[in-house]
């Protein structure tokens, strides 16, 4: 897309991320190496990574937010991830 494509009534809203996104990236990082099986293959690791955030009501930001909700443990994301990982195991989307 386009920077004019993130734009409202001339102002950007291209920098609004979802918080999550850091945080699924950081545990993948060190979780995926503990399972021996996984093949690192794009397509795994964008499923681990798509079944991770879905299982998560996004947080979006951006500077100046205001936060209303409790932040999700370490534990919570370690769970979340590590789940997705062996889903992701168990039902791969290509061939071995």
């Amino acid at each position: 897309m386009k920077k004019e494509d993130y734009e409202v009534f001339g102002i950007s809203v291209e920098n609004i991320r979802n918080k999550n996104e850091s945080q699924v990236i950081r545990h993948m990082r060190e979780l995926i190496p503990q399972f021996p099986e996984f093949d690192y293959c794009s397509i795994c690791i964008q499923d681990v990574y798509a079944l991770s955030l879905n299982q998560l009501s996004p947080r979006y930001i951006q500077s100046g937010t205001i936060v209303l909700k409790k932040e999700l443990t370490e534990e919570d994301f370690k769970d979340i991830v590590e789940d997705s990982i062996e889903q992701v195991l168990k039902n791969k989307n290509h061939p071995a």
